[in-house]
């Protein structure tokens, strides 16, 4: 066997691995041996055809099973007395297979990597100060209403914040397009869930009025064959409608899923609220914020295995939350391109979390990792059966210990490195604006 292997910082290995030819022979020779008494050969009875008719018959494909098998033993034994930790399968190339010689294989493999952390009080991080303000309160209570609003018709033009009901035809270069056209079709102004320009073009619109709309659908529409094109919407309006914002009484506080009797109390849970939503939103910036940190000060390479292995999780979690089964998820559909960037951050900080786990000796802390399944379980009819279930089933217990040991390395983090101020307001931490 001989081995040769680059700098252990280097995440592409490669070996040679040469199996003896006496090793081979006696293996095939066992196997055949074995075959001859179970074979059914047909003109003989089973067990009883001579061996140089099984040979014949079996000799190739077993002879290739133990050339493979003896080979990714090999490779194992290789890599593990040199302590490395391969990532994927190796890719195994054959350079000699020949009767009665030593087999000989090259093979190529991603390890695991092997980083050097530096010293974690040289971070600095993003800290965000912010509050709620009593603008921000009348705001949500604003959006509320504007949610839970009745619309009636109104004979004004269209302006924003109205609704306007539309047909419309769309064409590009005078030819009708699949999907461009539309009756009684409701448009929001001010949503922005149409193409730009186009609710923009509806305001001053009243009923019965004709318009066309000259757009450009821009570069990274959803459908490719329609993007950047340029298109004439012929619309008509229908119908314009005003919303109706409900009273601020006890009727409106209890459809909001609040418990208040008056305005002030209801103002006052709903600061609870955004006060509870901003001190989640300021945690989760905190920590994005040294995880690039600590990224961006230790680069290295990274496996593209584990890296596709990432994007490939990530494709099944965006069709998931399309309703989508991830069995049913083809290659041109969530490009995995449009993954990969992200996935690479991931894996780094993932081993880089990992590291920092194993050299700091963390385990994972059982009161923790009893509050997250119990803060999981509060959303069930029958919170105890789910923590019981979670207790039980071993794979998720180690998935909540993971998620309990990322905060601990997160809150280890945060402690050593320098916090930066930043003062946002509670809209631009909302919005990221």
């Amino acid at each position: 066997m001989r081995f040769s292997f680059g700098n252990k910082n280097e995440v592409e290995q490669s070996l040679t691995i040469s199996v003896a030819a006496d090793d081979i022979e006696k293996q095939v020779k066992s196997k055949l041996n074995s075959a001859q008494k179970t074979a059914k050969i047909k003109g003989f009875r089973k067990g009883k055809a001579p061996l140089d008719v099984v040979k014949k018959m079996y000799e190739p494909e077993i002879r290739q099973d133990v050339i493979n098998d003896s080979v990714i033993k090999k490779f194992y034994e290789l890599v593990e007395k040199q302590n490395l930790k391969p990532v994927g399968r190796p890719n195994l190339i054959p350079e000699r297979i020949e009767i009665e010689k030593d087999v000989i294989f090259k093979a190529t493999f991603e390890v695991y990597p092997e980083i050097s952390l530096g010293n974690l009080s040289r971070l600095s991080y993003t800290k965000t100060v912010s509050s709620v303000t009593e603008e921000d309160v009348n705001k949500t209570i604003e959006n509320i209403r504007k949610r839970m609003c009745s619309w009636e018709s109104k004979e004004d033009n269209a302006s924003t914040g109205d609704q306007i009901k539309i047909d419309f035809i769309g064409k590009i270069e005078n030819e009708e397009f699949e999907g461009g056209s539309a009756k009684d079709f409701v448009v929001e102004i001010g949503s922005k869930s149409m193409i730009e320009g186009f609710e923009e073009g509806l305001i001053g619109l009243k009923k019965s009025d004709k318009k066309d709309l000259e757009l450009t659908f821009p570069e990274d529409y959803g459908k490719k064959d329609l993007a950047s094109k340029e298109v004439v919407f012929s619309v008509e309006a229908k119908e314009v409608l005003k919303p109706k914002l409900p009273a601020l009484n006890e009727e409106f506080f209890k459809s909001t899923g609040l418990v208040a009797e008056n305005l002030e109390e209801f103002k006052k849970e709903i600061e609870t609220k955004l006060q509870e939503d901003l001190e989640n939103l300021i945690k989760n910036k905190s920590k994005v914020s040294v995880l690039d940190s600590i990224r961006e000060a230790n680069v290295f390479e990274v496996p593209n295995a584990m890296i596709e292995s990432e994007v490939n999780n990530m494709r099944e979690d965006a069709a998931r939350r399309v309703g989508m089964d991830p069995k049913d998820l083809k290659e041109d559909l969530f490009p995995k391109e449009t993954f990969e960037e992200e996935a690479k951050k991931r894996v780094s900080v993932g081993i880089i979390l990992n590291k920092i786990i194993e050299e700091k000796s963390i385990k994972a802390d059982g009161e923790r990792v009893r509050k997250i399944i119990e803060d999981r379980a509060a959303m069930y009819k029958e919170p105890q059966q789910v923590v019981n279930w979670f207790y039980s089933n071993e794979e998720q217990l180690r998935n909540i210990e993971s998620i309990s040991l990322e905060e601990q390395v997160v809150e280890i983090l945060l402690s050593e490195a320098s916090a930066v101020e930043e003062e946002l307001t509670y809209e631009e931490c909302v919005t990221g604006k």
